[in-house]
């Protein structure tokens, strides 16, 4: 079977149907003329009417529309400000339709603006364009259509304007995209200035081109900051001029696959010409920072591995007192992994360097530590484990200059400060959740080029966490102080050193030799200073002060603190001030020692100047010398040195507080020379008061009580040749009691050439108007002088019961032992002296002598050595029988005629005892008993036992008051028996020699306690 045909139409309506095309296309033609002729008007009301719909302001003027594309000017805003302009907006595109097999329509292929300018403002973390937020905000609604090509974009010589809550940026801009890929932006900022409330940032010139290559794009930016600051409690910061480049590869990201897959090379370059904060600077810091390395996926699946290696160097930094010349510190990281999720981890190789270190008068040179460690980054938090050796060579110079003139002391320490090595074999540096802590796991060591050493430990916890830490530090020889110090719990902060101290040290620093100082408090150190703040007094204790001539020894004592630092030292100098306690020393040039002291003291070395301000509240002063010149003393006073000169003021008083004396020092110590005044003014000595005895054991003779007045002055004065000194004692009339008896109107005066040791010239004379002695004694007057080892008399004497005695020349050492002298006695009557004397009830004498008595004073008493005496007129002598027992006498009974002189037997005949005598014998005693004399010479002389013996011998006659005669019997005539007791018949003939003997030691102690019923001092054997 066949299909039929269709049938044709009629003619009719062919010709009808050809007309009505014909005339539609026509019609078509002349519309279509039409809308292109009417194409820019029709084009700019659709857009500004979408864009309108879309809630936009705008205005479009097109150049030129052809069917591929159009050109034309935009403005978005309103018209006066608007938000976006474009001088040229030239889009092409491609219509699609039925013969593109899509919807009517068209697909722009690319975009081109030329000097756009835009307008935007950053606020509150969001970024507006103004006008355009309306556009933006529907576009970003829209879903993106996956098929759809995106067209080339291409940005020509672009303006932005974006304002910040802290400032204004201005940038233009070149930028190509192609089929969706950055191709290239270039960016360039003019310089702009930010502010915060705490920050401002004055920017120069910046540009960043980003250029793609394959799969990698290459960065490469360019910025300059002319001037940064911060501000912060701590301190203001400043940084400026800042350059920093940056240049790298990075692979461009798949945004469609979420994937940034490839290699990662950057490399960030910095310099500085300043930058600071608070108290640190640093000058010409440069930076360099490179990674090399892999990057793999996205988001949250990040990952990046590969080595880092950064570089900070700088000419010079200031961190407070510590200055650091070409510091630098090296970082290279290995197998650095890095994730979004788990953050970064690696190894690390720390290097840290300078070439010098400069902290006051400390100077540091050749630093370097080399630390090795895993670490790692989690969660915005460091941790790291290093470990490594660390070294430097360094010099002290807190003493100053090496001088000539320095104390071998100071000369040693600075030799052993001056050159010295630090080695710390292992350090560690740790930082976790507890901060950064550096320990030492072995000693860190000090050699000196002289041969000193030292060794610092940590003590206890690791040497430095959590802002401080504690260690333990010795020190010993090659010119180093013998010292311990141990700090706890110090601390860093602002760059200045702080902990707690205990010192115990032993050396010599300035004038202060053999010292050993034990103390404990906070040490400080800030700005290349030190300030010890003792908590407790400081014992103290010095071989010597080297004051020149003037030195001081053995010193010991307390220094306390008072309401600073007890110890600074820094900048060449050092101090020390505080109050003193309990403080002595010895004075061996003025032969003194000083005990007790206290008062605050203030003791500094000011580049080698020594200086002092001490205020002697208290102090006990004692006579050092061999021979005590003065007993102890109290004084108060100041003590004055500055540039090299001492003034002092003292007041001394004995220990019941009483004025004695005023002293003055002065010294130059530029010419070596200076000296100490004294004055008394006038004393006066007064019963129950003020006694010389009280002042001077040289008054010891002066017994209490004294009344008078005297004044002593005297001077020391010295150079760098030696010391002289002299004074003078001026007494004007003194009453006192000496153990001869009381003396009346003392007086004179002695002119002494040196005090220490006590010395006068010859010629010193002092006289007294009486001495109420057994007799009086009138007219005495001692000449003497003193030197060095005894006192010299010249010539002594005084009129005695009618007539003289004098002492020949002798001299008294005052290292004591024996010495010897002489007396000579001239017409002397010693009548009053028996009388007056212990013997007056056993005899009597009247007799007028002369003659010379040697004698020496030994340690067992006065010893008489060979003296005569002689009667040089006839006399009288009477001594009761009793007080001859034991005497033995050269002679025999005198014979019986009253009328013949009697003759004495050659035989000696021993008398025992009265009571048995015979009667010959008991002539002896009778002559005795009423003797008148014609002659009398006694010879005297010690005896073994301190016994004092006389020989005396005695020519004259028997002179009794009542004329005496024998009368005999017969029987005893006849039988020559006599057998009674037969009186010596009056002028009976007497050549007698008797020898007898006394206890001058006990007959001087006998005086002694008679003149003490009388009121004197002992008398001193």
């Amino acid at each position: 079977m066949t299909e039929s045909p269709i049938p044709s139409p009629p003619r009719a309506q062919r010709r009808a149907l050809r007309l009505a095309l014909t005339v539609g296309l026509v019609a078509a033609t002349v519309g279509a003329l039409g809308v292109y002729a009417a194409r820019r008007a029709l084009a700019r009301d659709a857009v500004t009417s979408w864009l309108r719909a879309q809630g936009v302001e705008s205005q479009i003027t097109f150049q030129a529309f052809d069917p591929g594309g159009f050109t034309g000017a935009l403005t978005v805003g309103p018209t006066q400000d608007p938000d976006l302009t474009a001088e040229a907006i030239e889009i092409r595109y491609d219509l699609l339709g039925f013969w593109t097999g899509d919807r009517f329509g068209a697909r722009v292929t690319s975009v081109r603006l030329v000097r756009p300018k835009l307008k935007a403002r950053w606020h509150g973390g969001r970024l507006s364009l103004g006008a355009l937020d309306p556009l933006v905000e529907t576009l970003r609604k829209r879903p993106a259509d996956a098929n759809s090509a995106l067209p080339d974009i291409q940005l020509v010589d672009g303006r932005l304007r974006l304002d910040t809550d802290q400032g204004r940026l201005m940038a233009q801009a070149d930028a190509l995209t192609a089929g969706g890929r950055l191709q290239r932006l270039d960016l360039v900022f003019a310089p702009a200035t930010l502010s915060t409330p705490d920050a401002t940032l004055a920017t120069g010139p910046a540009e960043m081109h980003l250029v793609t290559h394959g799969a990698q794009i290459a960065v490469a930016l360019a910025a300059r900051i002319n001037q940064g600051q911060m501000r912060a409690p701590d301190g203001p910061g400043r940084i400026g001029p800042l350059d920093l480049r940056l240049s790298g590869q990075l692979p461009y990201p798949d945004l469609k696959g979420h994937r940034a897959d490839g290699d990662l090379l950057l490399t960030l370059d910095g310099h500085a010409a300043t930058a600071s904060w608070g108290a640190t600077m640093v000058q010409d810091l440069t930076q360099t920072l490179s990674f090399k390395g892999r990057v793999t996926g996205w988001g949250d699946g990040l990952g990046v591995t590969g080595a880092v290696t950064s570089a900070t160097g700088a000419a010079t930094a200031r961190l407070g007192g510590t200055r650091l010349e070409a510091p630098s510190l090296t970082v290279q990281a290995t197998e650095v992994a890095w994730t979004a999720k788990a953050g970064a981890q690696g190894q690390l190789r720390l290097t840290a360097a300078a070439r010098r270190l400069d902290q006051g008068d400390l100077v540091l040179a050749k630093l370097g530590a080399d630390l090795t460690g895993p670490a790692r980054i989690e969660a915005g938090r460091l941790s790291l484990a290093l470990s490594g050796p660390a070294a430097t060579r360094g010099a002290w110079t807190g003493l100053g200059p090496a001088r000539s003139g320095d104390s071998p002391g100071d000369a040693g320490l600075k030799r052993a400060l001056a050159s010295f090595a630090l080695n710390a074999p292992a350090v560690t540096l740790s930082a976790g959740p507890q901060g950064l802590s550096l320990d030492l796991p072995r000693a860190l060591t000090l050699r000196t080029d002289t041969g000193g050493t030292g060794q610092l430990n940590r003590l206890g916890s690791p040497l430095y966490a959590q802002g401080g830490g504690g260690f333990h530090l010795a020190l010993a020889g090659g010119g180093l102080p013998q010292a311990d110090l141990a700090i706890s719990r110090y601390s860093l902060a602002g760059g200045a050193f702080a902990g707690q101290a205990r010192l115990d040290a032993k050396g010599s620093l300035g004038p202060v030799v053999d010292a050993h100082v034990a103390a404990s408090g906070t040490v400080r150190i800030a700005d290349g200073a030190l300030a010890f703040t003792a908590d407790r007094c400081a014992d103290l204790a010095a071989g010597r002060l080297e004051l020149g001539a003037n030195d001081l020894s053995v010193i010991s004592g307390q220094l306390c603190p008072t309401r600073g630092p007890l110890f600074q030292l820094g900048g060449g100098s050092w101090r020390a001030q505080g109050t003193t306690k309990a403080l002595a020393a010895e004075v061996p040039f003025l032969q003194v020692a000083i005990r007790a002291a206290s008062g605050p003291l203030d003791l500094a070395s000011r580049h080698g100047d020594l200086a002092l301000d001490a205020d002697i509240q208290r102090a006990s002063l004692a006579d050092t010398a061999p021979d005590r010149r003065f007993n102890p003393l109290l004084a108060k006073g100041q003590a004055r040195l500055a540039k090299a000169h001492w003034t002092g003021a003292f007041a001394l008083s004995d220990a019941s507080g009483r004025p004695l004396a005023q002293a003055a020092l002065t010294h130059d110590g530029g010419a070596g020379a200076g000296g100490v005044t004294f004055d008394t003014g006038l004393l006066a000595f007064t019963p129950g008061g003020l006694q010389p005895a009280a002042l001077s054991p040289k008054a010891s003779m002066i017994g209490d009580p004294a009344q008078g007045a005297a004044r002593f002055q005297g001077r020391i004065d010295w150079t760098s040749a030696g010391s002289t000194s002299g004074g003078t004692l001026d007494v004007g009339g003194l009453d006192f009691m000496s153990p001869a008896g009381a003396v009346s109107g003392l007086k004179g005066r002695i002119v002494f050439t040196s005090l220490a040791p006590l010395a006068a010239a010859p010629g010193q004379s002092l006289t007294a108007d009486t001495v109420a002695a057994l007799t009086p004694l009138t007219g005495a007057q001692v000449t003497f002088g003193l030197d060095h080892d005894a006192v010299q008399v010249s010539a002594a004497g005084f009129g005695l019961s009618g007539g003289q005695v004098r002492v020949e020349p002798f001299e008294i050492p005052f290292a004591g032992g024996t010495w010897r002298a002489a007396v000579t006695v001239k017409e002397v009557e010693l009548a009053d002296l028996v009388e007056a004397s212990p013997f007056a009830d056993r005899m009597d004498l009247k007799a007028k002598v002369s003659g010379r008595i040697p004698f020496a004073m030994t340690p067992q008493g006065v010893r008489i050595e060979g003296g005569e005496l002689h009667a040089v007129s006839p006399g009288r002598i009477s001594i009761r029988r009793e007080a001859l027992t034991g005497v033995q006498g050269a002679g025999g009974a005198p014979a019986v005629d009253p009328k013949a002189p009697v003759a004495a037997p050659a035989a000696a005949a021993a008398v025992t005892a009265v009571a048995n005598a015979d009667p010959y014998s008991d002539f002896v005693y009778q002559a005795m008993e009423n003797l008148s004399f014609e002659a009398l010479t006694a010879e005297v002389a010690s005896r073994p036992g301190g016994r004092l013996g006389v020989i005396f011998h005695i020519k004259g006659e028997h002179d009794p008051p009542k004329r005496a005669e024998i009368k005999l019997t017969a029987r005893e005539v006849l039988t020559r028996k006599i057998l009674r007791t037969l009186p010596l018949p009056s002028g009976t003939k007497v050549d007698l020699t008797l020898d007898t003997s006394v206890n001058l030691d006990q007959l001087l102690g006998d005086l002694a306690d008679y003149q003490r019923l009388r009121g004197s001092r002992p008398v001193q054997p």
